[in-house]
């Protein structure tokens, strides 16, 4: 009855030791080693987020699973200069690939000098068009991701500020004297003569008005203010959570008008990319939430409140007026009779500075996109560098492509009308 016995009082036993179990150390050994091998995080197996042939080559994208989170997707910025349909597929990216080549032909019809556009879903942010071109003509649509002189687009921060530590409305009115694009030091007071012209802020907003701009910044608000709603907005932040990139700079001023300086935009100091231009904007589309830009599918939606509810909506107002009746409504003019744009509010920012590396005008276009009866919106940014000969500026090249958009949906949606009608 050895079974009834306690283990450590069984009698030995003489055990003969067959061949095959004296390798089974070694057999267990080799086995292990195969199943590591060949497991999808290691070269010989198929990828865990490719949606292609999952073949892990040069430059694929690796994902590493970790328990309680979203598999995070790792990409080369390198792999990024050349977005085509492998790409898409081979990283499980979020680019629309007919709003992608439609952004490229455009650019090769315009002959531009230099591009860099970013289109994002306003409601999750996804990227849906990353494009970029450089001097000599090659594709790069990394360029998107790169911070260039952000002229007057700095003043969706300044507005911000205003409506919100200044306790300032858009039908607060502004006094200024001489021409509304320059910034002297002596433009910035309150003194007033048979010259000083009066204006609203949304109307100073929707004409781009450095001095009004200048003098909120440095007689109203001052340099905390406008630095700490920078940083709330996504200044100093890398924006993308794939890539490691240089985060939008603005920067501190060391005087009052320096401060004028920074608030209307009117320096080469703020950086603003594409990408973080359009990122922006996304906060006025969802009641001051600003979305994380997601590039690979599978990452959570993240969202961050940057302003209050009501400001979101007057920044909103004040965009549209942009493309109204401000700077950029000859563009836009006829957009209440174009078969697509009449269903859509639209709403933008301008911008435009000289500079160097490459040599060449920035002209700037950050805005919104919203279809009335859906609510399905897009945001827009997007950075042209003219040279002495241009055929197509900014905010044209986002009017394009905003019709682009909204064409290709209307059609995507009129098919699924007439597959659930069937």
């Amino acid at each position: 009855m050895h079974w009834l016995l306690p283990v450590d009082e069984y009698p030995p036993l003489k055990r003969r030791r067959r061949p095959f179990l004296r390798l089974r150390y070694p057999l267990f050994l080799v086995l292990v080693i195969a199943v590591w091998f060949f497991l999808p995080e290691h070269g010989t197996g198929t990828g865990g987020t490719s949606q292609g042939d999952g073949s892990a080559g040069d430059g694929a994208a690796a994902s590493v699973h970790m328990p309680g989170q979203i598999a995070q997707v790792v990409i080369a910025r390198e792999d990024l200069v050349c977005i085509d349909q492998d790409a898409i597929d081979r990283y499980n990216l979020t680019i629309d690939w007919d709003l992608q080549q439609f952004i490229a032909e455009k650019a090769s019809q315009y002959k531009l000098y230099y591009g860099a556009m970013v289109v994002m879903d306003a409601g999750s942010g996804d990227i849906l068009a990353l494009y970029g071109q450089g001097p000599g003509g090659e594709q790069d649509c990394s360029l998107g991701l790169n911070p260039d002189l952000g002229a007057s687009i700095f003043k969706l921060v300044t507005a911000v500020a205003a409506l919100e530590q200044a306790g300032f409305t858009p039908e607060s009115m502004f006094s200024y004297n001489g021409s509304a694009y320059t910034l002297y030091k002596r433009q910035l007071t309150d003194r007033r003569n048979r010259w000083t012209e009066d204006i609203s802020l949304a109307e100073a907003f929707a004409r781009s008005n450095n001095v009004v701009f200048g003098k909120i910044g440095s007689m109203y608000l001052g340099q905390q203010p406008l630095i700490s709603t920078a940083e709330k907005m996504g200044f100093g932040k890398s924006p993308l959570r794939e890539i490691s990139i240089d985060p939008s700079e603005s920067y501190l001023p060391q005087d009052d008008y320096g401060v004028a300086e920074l608030a209307c935009g009117f320096n080469r100091h703020t950086r603003i990319s594409p990408l973080h231009a359009a990122q922006m904007v996304t906060a006025v589309l969802n009641e001051g939430f600003m979305l994380a830009p997601r590039l690979v599918y599978g990452q959570d939606v993240e969202k961050t409140q940057v302003m209050q509810a009501g400001t979101a909506r007057a920044l909103h107002d004040m965009m549209e007026r942009t493309v109204r009746r401000g700077t950029v409504s000859k563009t836009f003019r006829g957009s209440s009779s174009d078969r697509v744009l009449k269903h859509l509010v639209i709403g933008g920012k301008s911008g435009s500075i000289n500079g160097s590396d490459p040599e060449g005008r920035r002209n700037w276009f950050a805005g919104y996109a919203r279809h009335k009866e859906t609510g399905e919106g897009i945001t827009i940014g997007c950075l042209l560098i003219l040279n002495d000969r241009f055929w197509i500026e900014a905010d044209m090249l986002s009017r394009l492509v905003i019709r682009r958009y909204f064409s290709q949906q209307s059609a995507r949606n009129h098919l699924v009308q007439a597959d659930g009608i069937r």
